[in-house]
């Protein structure tokens, strides 16, 4: 074979080997995404800090600071974006390198002005931030974002709050594609931090109208910019119109944002008597435990799976789902192979006895809350059979 046609035919093999893994890493994303979606509609653990950290974060703005975000490596990256988000809500953000913060940059962190502090760290280990906290206050607040629920940094007295984007070991860049270059892990970071920084503006900014105007003002150039002036054109013409009709209306174009609710003397304690009464964040835990008809939607069909299960003698079948933790230790002791809910869902042994062990290591005081937790844990493991 010419060398050039041996060249080709190896080039073809390794195109779609990595065409494979494109494929791969994306449906990896998608499943990741998706996680965090189910861990922060069920985990009450999850819920209650991220109720924390929006507190913490909104508390800062209502007193006049600012949030600086700190991160090293591509978590720094995270960092400037979510910074620039904020600054275009009108969000008073600031960025840190740990290392720069070491040689003199700290001093943009003001406890005295009520700053707050974001740490972003995928592994929650990372050196030069752990190397920051001795020189920080300890009046600072700080919250974690984190794929690392238990670490150095998750468990240091100094951390306040946790946004914790959950990545299961099979969902990890080195299960997926043999290394561990940060992708699935960044993109659940950011997702998460994206989500909680339009939450933040909802809190400070109540008032729709007066964030789209902000959003607006500060996109003066680009797509954004261009959209935003046609909105006000139309706005401004819509206005003319209805005063040349009318009297009675007037347009006022000095329209305050609705940054700071403190009273005319501005004084401190008017901010602390609104932070005591901040809106509460609503989950909505589901109905119930149990599993229905509706939810075969939401399962991927596995026919070959069914065939298996029939093969196998030690199988527990059980008429509803689990209702205590009790119940699920039961099935993990009786049974060798499968769990079949309802002659439709299953779940392997080996599965429900990894989500469990997980579970269980997070050390939950209360039994209620950890069985939520279980349970929609090994619900998104599931499998329907028919």
């Amino acid at each position: 074979m010419p060398s050039f046609q041996k060249f080709n035919t190896q080039h073809e093999k390794h195109l779609q080997s990595s065409l494979k893994t494109f494929n791969s890493l994306l449906e990896h994303q998608t499943s990741s995404i998706y996680h965090l979606a189910q861990q922060y509609k069920y985990s009450q653990f999850s819920q209650q800090q991220l109720v924390n950290s929006l507190n913490i974060l909104n508390r800062t703005l209502l007193k006049g600071g600012k949030i600086v975000v700190s991160g090293v490596g591509k978590s720094h990256k995270i960092a400037a974006k979510i910074v620039a988000t904020m600054n275009s809500l009108s969000i008073y953000a600031a960025l840190l390198h740990p290392s720069e913060a070491l040689h003199g940059d700290l001093g943009i962190v003001r406890s005295d002005h009520h700053d707050c502090l974001i740490f972003i760290s995928s592994s929650g280990k990372s050196p030069e931030l752990l190397q920051l906290l001795p020189h920080i206050s300890n009046e600072t607040p700080i919250v974690l974002l984190t794929n690392s629920k238990n670490s150095l940094l998750s468990n240091h007295f100094q951390i306040n709050s946790l946004l914790y984007a959950e990545l299961p070991d099979d969902l990890k860049e080195e299960s997926v594609y043999g290394l561990n270059a940060p992708s699935i892990s960044t993109t659940l970071c950011l997702t998460l931090a994206d989500a909680v920084v339009i939450a933040l503006a909802e809190l400070y900014i109540t008032d729709y109208n007066e964030r789209k105007k902000i959003f607006g003002q500060r996109h003066p150039g680009g797509a954004i910019g261009e959209s935003y002036n046609n909105s006000l054109l139309y706005s401004n013409s819509n206005s003319l119109s209805n005063s040349l009709s009318s009297s009675t209306t007037s347009i006022n174009p000095n329209l305050t944002p609705a940054l700071h609710l403190v009273n005319s003397n501005g004084t401190e304690d008017d901010v602390e008597d609104y932070s005591k009464n901040l809106p509460k964040v609503i989950f909505d835990l589901g109905s119930d435990n149990g599993l229905d008809a509706n939810d075969i939607q939401y399962y991927d069909l596995d026919e070959s799976l069914a065939e298996k299960v029939t093969n196998y003698k030690n199988v527990g079948y059980l008429d509803s789902f689990f209702h205590d933790e009790a119940e699920i230790l039961t099935a993990i002791a009786l049974y060798e192979e499968y769990i079949v809910f309802k002659g439709i869902f299953v779940i392997e042994i080996t599965k429900l006895k990894e989500v469990f062990k997980h579970v269980h290591n997070h050390n939950y005081n209360d039994s209620a809350e950890k069985f939520i937790e279980l349970s929609w844990r090994i619900k998104k493991n599931l499998v329907r059979i028919k």
